[in-house]
Order: C-alpha cells, then structure tokens, then sequence
C-alpha cells in the first residue's frame, strides 16, 4: 500500500515536469522573437544591353536588425552581375561595393534607377476596357 507521502510525492512530479517543460518552451519562444538574424538582402540586375534594371530579387543574406530600403543606391557586384539596391548596409559579403558610380556602367546603372528603367514589359492589358 502507498503511503501518503509517497503518494504526494507522486502527484508533485508532473508540475515539476511542467515547469521545466514551461522554462523551456519560453527559451525557444524568447529566442524566435530575437530581432536580429539572417535577412534576405534585394537588389536589381542591371541589364547594360538593354540599359534597364529586372525587378528586386534576393542575392544574398546579412545579419541584420532590419534592412530599409531607405538609403541611396548603390552598385553591387556579384560574380560579374551588376545590382543596384537602395536597401541599407549591411551587403551581402559576397558583393563588392561601388556607391558612386565610378565605373561607366554603375553610373547608367544608378541613371537607370533614378529614372525607374525597368526591363519588365509593360502590361498591354492594362488600359484595356
């Protein structure tokens, strides 16, 4: 037969085990609502023959608090690629950066997003009725 004490100390060891369970599931929890982490950085592929920048696309993650797409645009390169981006530091480290346009394509490539040159069509079927 199982004393009393026995017993108490029976009932007590799953709240101990929740307890732990709840100390646990807060860890995790405190770590997913971290701010900083991996982000996406975006930029846009300069097409020189075409003189026009593809739409926004990911090339590359930085860590990051937040990445604002706030700043002026730079030049990015990647492999040979031309990007610009006006998202904020920090740039992937795979990119080399040219922020004044010294070369003659990143200055037409910083004209071409000024003056939003986009290689995208524009939709024909958009003014239809």
């Amino acid at each position: 037969m199982m004393s009393r004490a026995n017993h108490q100390s029976h009932r007590r060891a799953p709240h101990r085990s929740l307890g732990k369970a709840a100390a646990l599931l807060g860890a995790v929890a405190a770590l997913g609502c971290e701010e900083s982490g991996p982000r996406v950085y975006t930029a846009q592929a300069y097409l020189a023959e075409a003189e026009c920048l593809e739409q926004y696309a990911p090339i590359g993650l930085v860590e990051a608090d937040v990445l604002a797409s706030t700043c002026d645009a730079v030049c990015l390169f990647i492999d040979a690629q031309l990007y610009v981006s006006a998202v904020c530091a920090p740039y992937p480290a795979e990119a080399s950066v040219e922020d004044g346009g010294d070369s003659a394509e990143c200055a037409a490539a910083l004209r071409a997003f000024e003056d939003e040159v986009s290689c995208e069509p524009l939709d024909a079927g958009a003014d239809a009725p």
